[in-house]
């Protein structure tokens, strides 16, 4: 284990306190949808006590004469629908791993479709850490990180290393690891003397040179 706390090539998942930011998710949501309802229902019942025709308050008395049958109704549904999304939650936060590798990081998510994102090193353009106002509540955060393909029009990070509590060793320790990639990059990639001839003696080389010939191959058909 290194001074980050994460050891390299070896997997690890998000905390529990992720899956709980989950739930605070759903009861959020919940809590804004039930507002908003039934500020709907008072402003509807209010209006239409004002209305001077008999017949245009129908339904407004018919909310008010069913509010107890029509507030029953929701909240069983909604139970319903809270309880479905938190076993969602269950199995997704459950299904989330990360890799730190040598030269790339891997993230793994998915419930029934599992996906496998794969980030080389030398396509990051930048990392960084999010914390918002539940993941401060949680203790935890986000690791962000962008690549070259990303930048510019297409918004948003490539992938994130979510649910963490100490993200921000975490950025650290890729930051590291990236300057190092890089630093070998242009060490075994500077070019050599006149009367120099020299072999790729790296497995780095080696596939970079080979990526070099793919490329030339497709564009020769």
């Amino acid at each position: 284990m290194n001074k980050f706390g994460y050891e390299l090539n070896k997997v690890f998942k998000p905390r529990t306190a992720f899956l709980y930011k989950q739930f605070l998710y759903i009861i959020s949501g919940f809590l804004v949808i039930t507002t908003s309802i039934f500020g709907l229902g008072f402003l509807i019942s209010f209006f239409s006590g004002f209305d001077s025709d008999p017949g245009g308050d129908q339904f407004g008395r018919w909310i008010s004469e069913n509010s107890a049958f029509l507030i029953s109704v929701y909240f069983l549904l909604s139970a319903i629908i809270m309880l479905s999304l938190a076993i969602i939650a269950v199995f997704y936060v459950r299904g989330i791993e990360y890799y730190i590798g040598d030269r790339e990081v891997v993230v793994k998510k998915g419930i029934i479709n599992k996906m496998e994102k794969h980030v080389p090193f030398r396509t990051i353009t930048n990392i960084s850490s999010r914390y918002g106002v539940y993941d401060r509540i949680f203790g935890i955060g986000t690791v962000q990180i962008e690549t070259a393909g990303r930048s510019g029009s297409q918004m948003g990070p490539e992938e994130k290393i979510e649910g963490i509590d100490n993200y921000f060793e975490v950025r650290d320790q890729i930051l590291e690891v990236l300057r190092q990639f890089r630093h070998q990059y242009a060490t075994t990639t500077e070019t050599p003397g006149i009367h120099e001839s020299r072999e790729p003696t790296t497995s780095f080389e080696q596939q970079l040179l080979q990526e070099l010939q793919d490329i030339k191959e497709i564009l020769r058909k």
